[in-house]
């Protein structure tokens, strides 16, 4: 008969719990990339979203700062965006689809367009709608404060 507190059995594991952990691995490591490739597009798509807005903030700040207008230029084709007339262009996902939504007197052509900001805060006010593989963002430059917000 065994005594309080002893164990009877060897311990460790059966071959069967070790089967069935490799098993559980192997599925994490194979399904793992899968998993990884689909958030990935989700959060450039943000991350490109968050760009756009940090230049509308930029130029928000420097026509306060200033005093005089900024402008940011967006070509929706080329996906590429632009802060001030001089500035080099910085290009965005190539994957990404583009929507401009912008006062009539800010349109440059069919592709291009810019939203401007004033000294004292406003701006021509827009929208930017970047897609892609399903999923958008919307960022919204309010007219009347000139602030650039994100909606998903």
């Amino acid at each position: 008969m065994p005594k309080a507190g002893r164990h009877t059995g060897r311990g460790g594991f059966t071959l069967i719990e070790l089967l069935v952990v490799l098993v559980i691995m192997g599925l994490l490591v194979g399904l793992g990339p899968i998993a990884f490739h689909k958030v990935v597009p989700g959060m450039a798509l943000k991350s490109s979203a968050r760009e756009i807005m940090a230049a509308f903030h930029a130029a928000r700040g420097m026509a306060i700062r200033d005093n005089r207008e900024a402008i940011v230029i967006i070509d929706v084709d080329a996906r590429t965006y632009r802060l001030g007339g001089r500035s080099p262009a910085r290009e965005l996902d190539p994957g990404l689809e583009l929507k401009l939504v912008a006062a009539e007197s800010e349109r440059i052509d069919e592709s291009q367009g810019r939203i401007r900001f004033y000294p004292d805060g406003t701006s021509t006010g827009g929208r930017l709608t970047l897609t892609r593989s399903g999923r958008k963002y919307d960022v919204v430059v309010d007219w009347i404060t000139g602030r650039a917000k994100l909606h998903d």
